[in-house]
C-alpha cells in the first residue's frame, strides 16, 4: 500500500470512527439542512431515509446528490434515488458511494412504501452492502432491512418511526463488523402554512441518545431556509433549497467539532 493509499485509508477510518454513526447512509440536503431529520421526508430522498414516505404520494422521481464530507475530496459521498408509482405505492432504488478505488463503501437498495389508510403508510427497505479494501485485503459485504411508518394524526402533525438495519445484519469479514442499529422517531407540526418545526430523536444501540431540531421557512418565491441543531456531538446545520415547476435544488452545510466543515448539494425533480 502506497503512502497516499495509506493516508486515505486512515482518513476514511477517522471519519467513519467520529461520526455520528458508522456505515454509509446518506441523506438529502433538504433533511441535513434541518439537522438530519429525515423520518418525515415524503419525497423521493425517504427511499433514503424512510420509506414510508413513498406511500404517501408516489410519483415518478429521481435525484442526485453529493457530500463533500469534511471537505476531504475522497471522503466525498455520491448517492442516487428514484422512485416509481406501482399499484398505489412507492417503488424505491437507492445507490451510494463512498471513498476512492482502493478503499470506500458502496450501498445498494431496494424500498418499498404504500399506504394502509387516509393518514398512515409503512415502508420496508433491503440493502446491500460493500465495503472495498486494498487487494491486499478481502471486501466485506452484508444484507440488512429495514422499516418505517409515516402517520399523520392530525392536519398540521406528522410523525415517523423508522428503524435502519432492523435485521442486526453484520459484515461477513473475520471481524464481523456491525452494521448500526438505528431507532429514529421523528415530530413534525406546521405551525403557519410557510412555517414547519421538526424534532427528532435518533437511538444507536450502541451510542448514546441525540437529539435533532429543525425548522424550515418558506418563502412565497419558491425559497427554502432552513436551520438544524443537534446534539451527541453538538451541530449546527444551515440549508437553502429552491423550487422551479418540477424541479428542486437543496443546499446544506454543517460542522463537525472535530472533523470541520461538510457541504452538500442534491438536485432532484418530481412529475405528479
Amino acid at each position: 500500500m502506497n503512502s497516499k493509499t495509506s493516508t486515505l485509508a486512515c482518513l476514511f477510518f477517522i471519519s467513519t470512527t467520529l461520526s455520528a454513526q458508522t456505515g454509509l447512509y446518506p441523506l438529502g440536503a433538504a433533511a441535513v439542512g434541518m439537522g438530519n431529520i429525515a423520518t418525515l421526508q415524503t419525497d423521493v430522498w425517504s427511499a433514503l431515509t424512510n420509506p414510508a414516505g413513498l406511500g404517501m404520494s408516489p410519483s415518478f422521481a429521481a435525484g442526485i446528490q453529493h457530500e463533500q464530507r469534511y471537505s476531504i475530496p475522497e471522503l466525498g459521498i455520491d448517492a442516487f434515488a428514484a422512485v416509481l408509482p406501482v399499484l398505489g405505492g412507492g417503488i424505491g432504488l437507492t445507490l451510494a458511494n463512498t471513498g476512492f478505488s482502493e478503499q470506500g463503501e458502496s450501498r445498494f437498495g431496494i424500498q418499498t412504501g404504500r399506504k394502509l389508510g387516509d393518514h398512515i403508510a409503512a415502508g420496508v427497505g433491503f440493502h446491500a452492502h460493500l465495503i472495498r479494501f486494498p487487494a491486499e485485503y478481502h471486501n466485506a459485504f452484508a444484507l440488512s432491512a429495514d422499516a418505517g411508518i409515516y402517520v399523520t394524526p392530525l392536519p398540521r402533525l406528522s410523525m415517523g418511526v423508522y428503524v435502519s438495519n432492523l435485521s442486526f445484519s453484520h459484515f461477513n469479514n473475520e471481524a464481523r463488523d456491525r452494521l448500526p442499529v438505528i431507532f429514529h422517531w421523528g415530530l413534525g407540526y406546521e405551525i403557519a402554512p410557510v412555517i414547519s418545526l421538526c424534532v427528532e430523536v435518533e437511538k444507536d444501540v450502541y451510542a448514546p441518545l441525540r437529539i435533532k431540531t429543525g425548522a424550515e421557512y418558506y418563502t412565497f418565491n419558491m425559497l427554502y431556509i432552513r436551520l438544524g441543531v443537534l446534539s451527541q456531538p453538538f451541530e449546527v446545520h444551515y440549508g437553502l433549497g429552491y423550487k422551479y415547476r418540477i424541479f428542486q435544488i437543496d443546499f446544506a452545510l454543517y460542522r463537525h467539532p472535530v472533523l470541520g466543515f461538510s457541504p452538500q448539494l442534491s438536485f432532484s425533480m418530481t412529475r405528479r
